[in-house]
């Protein structure tokens, strides 16, 4: 998935006309603008998610803003909410990935704080691949076309909003599976770098009493589990 590409809530080529001419009454009227004033919050999400470095306060501020009214008010929330979820689950997949300590475990500093034992290490290994199996998972659901439509059905059984929020929500829809095996596979590289070091960490313990912390290195007792240790880093490396 391309970074800081909005996750499907892509307004496509809507052209709205608003002809004020004689004949054209309220209702067309309020019709064209209700659909006009969705268009454009979703206009501004696309914005604000193309950012670099846009927050999910950000996003929520404009997701937690119902500005329709009528039926148009359940397509706007409907998708508004989907959105949320879609960007509150990225952004807690993204807080694990920039977790300072997932970069600390293998080095001399946390051999000393945690070894040789590394309780706190083996568990915070196994609770990040978890909570990141579950995100993917997560991210994966919000794919499926079931899933998009849950949104909108909870809202309204109108046969006209549903069509329109599926307008709305047409990039989703229409994800190729190559896209989607990407935002698979992106998480998987960092679940099995964990597992690699949860490789080393098992190593560490299996032969506590057999190394040492010296300064910023490590140091073994023999050639043989040097070479081992370093095959460990060799395929974090290769990755």
């Amino acid at each position: 998935m391309k970074k800081g590409k909005i996750i499907g809530i892509i307004v496509g080529a809507i052209v709205l006309v608003l002809l004020i001419a004689g004949g054209i009454g309220y209702f067309f009227i309020n019709d064209v603008a209700q659909k006009a004033k969705i268009v454009e919050e979703f206009k501004q999400i696309q914005e604000i998610t193309n950012s670099k470095d846009f927050t999910i306060e950000q996003l929520n501020e404009k997701t937690g803003n119902i500005v329709s009214t009528g039926k148009y008010a359940a397509v706007e929330k409907a998708a508004k909410n989907y959105a949320s979820d879609v960007f509150g689950t990225a952004f807690g997949i993204k807080a694990f990935l920039q977790d300072e300590k997932m970069a600390q475990l293998l080095t001399a500093s946390n051999y000393e704080e945690d070894g040789p034992e590394f309780v706190e290490t083996k568990k915070y290994i196994s609770e990040t691949k978890q909570q990141l199996e579950d995100g993917k998972a997560r991210m994966l659901g919000f794919l499926e076309e079931g899933k998009i439509n849950s949104y909108i059905e909870a809202e309204t059984k109108d046969a006209y909003a549903i069509d329109l929020y599926k307008q709305l929500l047409a990039e989703d829809l229409e994800m190729s599976d190559a896209e989607k095996k990407e935002l698979e596979t992106s998480i998987d590289k960092v679940i099995s770098m964990l597992n690699i070091e949860e490789e080393v960490i098992n190593f560490l313990i299996e032969n506590k009493g057999k190394w040492k912390v010296q300064g910023e290195q490590v140091l073994f007792d023999s050639n043989s589990l040097v070479i081992k240790y370093n095959s460990f880093l060799t395929k974090l490396r290769i990755g």
